[in-house]
């Protein structure tokens, strides 16, 4: 592991060749203590807020052979590269910048595409959170107030307005993922860990270097915020990658993949502008908007079927057969229905689980249904393709089947007795499930 320590002892020596008014050429040497091979040096010139191209120590050794019109003050570790965007962000006290946000994962098919834009108040009355923000795409906006948060539609005219009073009732929140507020909570987190494998290099984009901030997670990912972790289910290493400008030391692009897969969550920084003018009050009100929008009728709680209540019927098609199939032609047996969507890690996961259900069961009055209306035919193949099932997978365009289920989130299952009762619904509790089928089989 790369430990990012403090150089204990650098000696150098400066040979220069020429000298003029516009460019001197550098032979820089040196040795160092305390730092693992791989570690980048970086060269830093009397100006403050410039660094060179970087060196990497290996062997307590380092060489630098360049050329500058800056005389050279210090050599920093790549530490430190970390400790100057860390201080630039939480020096910031508005900022906006255009928000990109692209996921491309070509082992499920699936690419979505988000952008607007994005302003972020980091004023010291914004305690809740830290900031307050207001973000706006073709679609709507949604803007956090320090106490409120409210989503406006566009389309509809409508805003929902909800009342936050905790950080946690931000997660999820669309603009905020791996933003600017993202890095600017969890860059102190990422610095003060030392378990955590950190790493410097250097990139070029049309000409122009710019430094890159590696490091990698494992079993857990940054919270929408950056204040903390969320843990993952599955054994999984994440590496992050932040490509940052040396002319400003502030974030522009952020690169999360999971090591050995192509899956890519990328998210953009363009326009930054750091003395952004500043927004109307009044702006922050939902009031403000209502000349133009309507406030959004609460919903109608959606509660999942409860047990004891008759199981709806319903006709979809079967995937392998593509033959009409109802819940009614298998009355007689125990059902368990799954409702699930492609694009679901806990999809995913209960796979193998309903496999060994189904291998166990499966030859007496028993049958598993899975059951998708949210993705067409070709998304349920590339779904099974990828996770073999030895059970029944059911589609179509039919979201009132989830509606009559009570169903909001996924996976979620329902067991069903033969006489067309619910005997249990909620999450796969394969013990629960098997203890139900053992008693009315």
């Amino acid at each position: 592991m790369n430990k990012l320590k403090t150089i204990a002892s650098i000696l150098f020596i400066l040979f220069i060749s020429s000298i003029s008014t516009f460019a001197q050429t550098l032979n820089i040497t040196g040795t160092t203590t305390g730092l693992d091979d791989g570690t980048w040096l970086y060269p830093r010139p009397s100006s403050p807020d410039k660094t060179l191209d970087s060196i990497e120590e290996m062997d307590g050794k380092f060489r630098l052979v360049g050329k500058t019109n800056d005389k050279i003050s210090q050599i920093i570790d790549s530490n430190a590269i970390f400790n100057q965007v860390n201080e630039k962000l939480a020096s910031l006290k508005t900022v906006k910048y255009h928000y990109l946000r692209e996921f491309n994962y070509p082992s499920e098919g699936y690419i979505s595409k988000t952008e607007g834009e994005m302003y972020v108040d980091f004023a010291k009355e914004n305690n809740l959170a830290g900031m307050k923000f207001q973000y706006e795409d073709s679609e709507g906006f949604i803007i956090f107030n320090n106490s409120e948060l409210f989503n406006g539609t566009k389309k509809t005219q409508t805003i929902a307005v909800s009342t936050i009073k905790a950080q946690k009732n931000l997660e999820g929140k669309s603009p905020l993922y791996n933003s600017i507020v993202t890095l600017r909570n969890a860059l102190p987190l990422i610095i003060k860990d030392e378990n955590i494998q950190k790493s410097i290099t250097d990139t070029l984009i049309n000409n122009k270097r710019y430094h890159v901030l590696q490091f990698f997670l494992q079993n857990k990912l940054f919270t929408y915020l950056g204040s903390d972790f969320s843990k993952v289910t599955k054994e999984l290493t994440f590496r992050y990658q932040i490509i940052v400008d040396k002319s400003t030391m502030l974030p522009l692009t952020i690169l999360q993949t999971t090591v050995n897969s192509q899956n890519l969550n990328r998210t953009d920084f363009k326009e930054i502008d750091t003395s952004p003018a500043v927004v109307k009050e009044r702006s922050w009100f939902y009031s403000s908007y209502l000349n133009n929008y309507t406030i959004e009728a609460p919903k109608t709680p959606i509660v999942l079927i409860k047990a004891g209540e008759v199981a709806p019927d319903w006709e979809l098609k079967n995937f392998a057969t593509n033959a009409k199939e109802t819940l009614a032609q298998h009355k007689g047996k125990i059902i368990l229905l799954e409702f699930w969507i492609k694009n679901c890690g806990y999809c995913i996961e209960a796979v193998p689980k309903l496999n060994a259900l189904n291998d166990y069961y499966g030859k007496k009055d028993f049958k598993i249904l899975a059951i998708n209306t949210e993705d067409n035919k070709y998304n349920v193949g590339v779904f099974v393709d990828k996770h073999p099932v030895n059970y029944s997978v059911v589609y179509g365009d039919n979201p009132f089947i989830n509606k009559k289920y009570g169903v909001a989130s996924f996976p979620q299952v329902v067991l069903i007795a033969k006489n067309g009762k619910v005997l249990y619904s909620g999450n796969l509790e394969i013990e629960t499930l098997k203890q139900l089928i053992n008693k009315n089989l």
